[in-house]
């Protein structure tokens, strides 16, 4: 914290990950030793002209989703984001809002609490609500410019506790608070810098459970991911005409459907025991 290097070994500095914004480098790095290969020499190669970008830590993304591209496309984006409305003032997430002439991801701990909680006088909704949760549409031209404005991104202070050599008695301490910063580059700082950018809301409970505490915590935890995955493939069935007795927790693969189409058999079934569905089939051993 007063501006000095930390070592992690006796003989070597303490380092760490970039942040998910050194994504738009990595696609760019040699993938073979010849350096005639990386991911975004093979995505041109393949002739693939977009790319769908989500965080792994929610379970209810919908991967390449038709829709969110098919918009995205026909907006003519460079780059565009989902986005959910935030459930409160206080909701640990960042916002998606225009800054200047460009859109860009207000972080929680950068917008004030007056901000925060103003609210549309019409609607009643919150003024910044557009909830940023990390699910992105790129055109592969876009990715091929990115080399040209990755000197514009700008590194985050992140606070962390990081674990280090004293140098007195060359002893690994682990501190208990956070003792330095860590510089990283985020994934949606290339917002302010595209050409065409665009927007989808989507639906929380269909799109978006973040994974980010440990068991038991009862917010964001693998406890509440779960329930809201089966509560989704729940009202998958319903919606097909299914009736689920209560109590009862189905999961379907994404084998089976994947945004609820293609259950038309189920309608009229009463479905009394859980399970794990990896066919249709499976379905009538439930009933």
């Amino acid at each position: 914290m007063d501006g000095k290097v930390l070592l992690e070994t006796s003989s070597r500095i303490a380092v760490a990950p970039d942040g998910n914004g050194g994504v738009y480098a990595a696609i760019r790095a040699p993938l073979s030793p010849d350096n005639s290969n990386s991911v975004l020499s093979d995505l041109q190669k393949r002739n693939i002209l977009y790319v769908h970008a989500y965080c792994v830590d929610n379970c209810l993304v919908r991967v390449a989703d038709p829709t969110f591209l098919g918009y995205s496309i026909q907006k003519r984006a460079d780059c565009a984001a989902k986005v959910v409305p935030k459930a409160s003032p206080s909701e640990s997430v960042g916002v998606i809002a225009l800054r200047g002439n460009h859109y860009e991801v207000v972080e929680y701990s950068e917008i004030s609490k007056e901000q925060a909680e103003r609210r549309d006088p019409e609607t009643g909704e919150l003024t910044f609500r557009a909830g940023n949760i990390g699910n992105h549409f790129y055109t592969t031209e876009f990715l091929k410019r990115g080399e040209s404005f990755e000197d514009q991104l700008i590194p985050h202070i992140a606070r962390k506790k990081i674990p280090y050599v004293d140098l007195e008695s060359g002893q690994i301490v682990k501190p208990e608070k956070p003792n330095g910063m860590k510089l990283e580059m985020f994934i949606f700082d290339v917002f302010p810098l595209t050409q065409r950018f665009a927007v989808l809301e989507v639906e929380r409970c269909e799109e978006f459970s973040p994974l980010k505490n440990a068991p038991g915590t009862g917010s964001d935890d693998p406890n509440t991911s779960r329930r809201d995955l089966l509560a989704q493939h729940r009202r998958f069935l319903e919606e097909a005409g299914a009736t689920i007795k209560d109590g009862v927790t189905i999961e379907l693969s994404p084998l089976v459907t994947y945004s609820g189409e293609n259950l038309e058999a189920c309608k009229g079934k009463t479905f009394t025991k859980s399970g794990h569905v990896k066919s249709l089939e499976d379905l009538n051993a439930l009933i």
